[in-house]
């Protein structure tokens, strides 16, 4: 008996997919209801988010972060938002405690939500409980690791290397059938034969006047080859998030991934400190820089909580300049407790994304002077822009305004269609195995 490569194709195609139908399905509408994650959460949570535009002014975020310090001395809040919004309440974020070794009590809640206008402390949300408010986090973790943690990872891990591999066995699939030899033959003297693209131009199509099974065989088929470079990126991401000890290695060896280094040194003081200046745009001294003071008093310092965020928007805008880009937004910033310095996160108009491909600007607090400033776009190598471009498409950081709203839709679209192909699959198995039982019944 010959090896038939196509009906071993299909097999592991059909099974496979059969196997991990119920966990796409899982993941497909959990995806596409996560590409609206922030618009939806902000509906479950509204009564913490939502608040009444005034005719008053806004509190600075520094009195709003002096508000919640005060009221929950008890926790840390290093990080704060850069911008307030008159219609939105302000959220703060609780540190996490990475210092396992410490064994310091489990934070209550995770979020603090404050009024911009009076600094009243609207509530707090502790993300892993089981509430209304808290609807789409459970979707986030549904999708993750399907509420089961590290177990729920390493499943949706192998489920999403297997779709990786199906993706190819798949495409494959759809070509036409190669025509034997003796029936070549005999076709060739009678006409000329069509040509491949010709043959595998149905394959793309989805044809409307037709019975059931034909369409969901038309939609299995033309689905798969049109959204196929997005399936690709969504599988093999999903390997990444889930499973990076086959991830990594792959990628170091097709594109030259390299594997994440710790926190860097601290370098040499900056070339651009000599550069810096205070807000206002006077010159200032850097001396002081490395004999500075661990318990350096709050009003001495260059830049303060009050400052800070107005002073590294210069900085950044300055440095950016320089570099021939622009900033398009401001991603937060937060104090660097050990290293007396703030740290802001933007995104210039090169970046990828507002995460792993964001772009820092580090300041010394006592002198003001720029520590380090990191381009998101620069420090990346050719495999590093890959993977950031994989994980920045696949959770929907891209673009600004209607660009990322589109975005948004193409990418709920795509969970759908996810969804809709692990469908017409246990559809299209299940009438092939009522025939296939029928034809065996008749046979007797």
């Amino acid at each position: 008996m010959s090896f038939n490569l196509r009906l071993s194709c299909l097999w592991i195609h059909r099974y496979t997919g059969l196997a991990m139908a119920a966990f796409l399905i899982i993941a497909s509408i959990t995806g596409a209801l996560l590409a609206f994650h922030h618009e939806l959460d902000d509906v479950f949570n509204r009564k913490l988010t939502s608040i009444d535009a005034q005719n008053a002014p806004l509190l600075s975020i520094a009195e709003l972060h002096d508000k919640v310090t005060t009221t929950y001395p008890e926790y840390k809040f290093s990080s704060m938002p850069t911008s307030v919004s008159p219609d939105k309440s302000v959220m703060f974020s609780v540190d996490r405690n990475r210092d396992k070794g410490k064994n310091q009590p489990k934070p209550s809640f995770q979020e603090v939500y404050v009024d911009p206008y009076t600094s009243h402390i609207i509530g707090t949300r502790d993300k892993e409980a089981w509430a209304w408010h808290n609807t789409m986090w459970k979707v986030f973790w549904l999708h993750r690791d399907l509420l089961l943690g590290d177990i729920g990872k390493w499943v949706l891990g192998i489920v999403s290397l297997v779709w990786t591999i199906n993706c190819f066995i798949g495409f494959y699939l759809t070509f036409p059938r190669a025509v034997k030899k003796k029936n070549a033959q005999k076709k060739s003297s009678s006409k000329k034969r069509a040509s491949f693209l010709k043959r595998w131009l149905p394959a793309w199509k989805i044809r409307r006047k037709t019975n059931l099974f034909k369409l969901n065989y038309d939609l299995h088929h033309a689905f798969g080859l049109w959204l196929w470079i997005m399936l690709f990126i969504i599988a093999w991401s999903s390997v990444g998030f889930n499973l990076k000890p086959v991830y990594q290695p792959v990628m170091q060896a097709v594109v030259g991934l390299t594997p994440r280094e710790g926190k860097p040194a601290k370098p040499e003081p900056n070339k651009i400190a000599e550069q810096n200046r205070r807000a206002d745009g006077s010159v200032h001294s850097n001396t002081g820089v490395n004999n500075r003071s661990n318990d350096v008093d709050v009003i001495t310092r260059v830049v303060n909580k009050t400052n800070s965020i107005a002073y590294l928007s210069a900085q950044a805008d300055s440095a950016a300049q320089q570099n021939g880009v622009s900033v398009q937004q401001l991603l937060g910033i937060r104090w660097v407790e050990e290293d007396k310095q703030w740290q802001m996160r933007f995104q210039t108009d090169k970046d990828i994304g507002t995460h792993g491909g964001a772009s820092s600007i580090t300041v010394d607090a006592a002198t003001g002077n720029v520590e380090r400033v990191n381009f998101g776009y620069q420090n990346s190598s050719f495999g590093s822009k890959a993977d950031q471009w994989l994980s920045t498409l696949h959770m929907g950081q891209i673009g600004q305004g209607w660009g990322h709203r589109l975005y948004q839709i193409f990418l709920a679209m795509i969970g759908l269609a996810v969804a809709v192909l692990s469908g017409t699959g246990v559809y299209l198995w299940w009438k092939n195995r009522q025939q296939r039982l029928k034809a065996m019944q008749k046979g007797r």
